[in-house]
């Protein structure tokens, strides 16, 4: 399993994503004090076929996702940022 700061860390990895990742990767409190910036950039990406919103990434590595767009917390699915692909700002 592919760490999801490895991701981070790694030039070759989708800008966006890298970006959205790492601010999911910051202190709760850091996280509370940017929510009303932060709300507006969404992250999607497809994984085994079917489309995803992000809505976190774990200390453990993993990413979080779920299928209900307008979800903000929470997720259905814990997996390996690596068996995901096609980010973006939007579905």
């Amino acid at each position: 399993m592919k760490h999801v700061d490895t991701f981070i860390d790694d030039p070759s990895s989708d800008a966006y994503a890298m970006w959205v990742l790492d601010y999911f990767r910051h202190s709760a409190i850091f996280l509370g004090k940017t929510w009303s910036f932060m709300k507006y950039h969404l992250l999607f990406c497809t994984w085994k076929g079917k489309r995803y919103r992000v809505t976190g990434a774990s200390r453990l590595g993993d990413v979080w996702l779920t299928t209900d767009f307008a979800r903000e917390v929470g997720y259905e699915e814990r997996v390996d940022v690596d068996d995901c692909s096609a980010w973006s700002p939007s579905p």
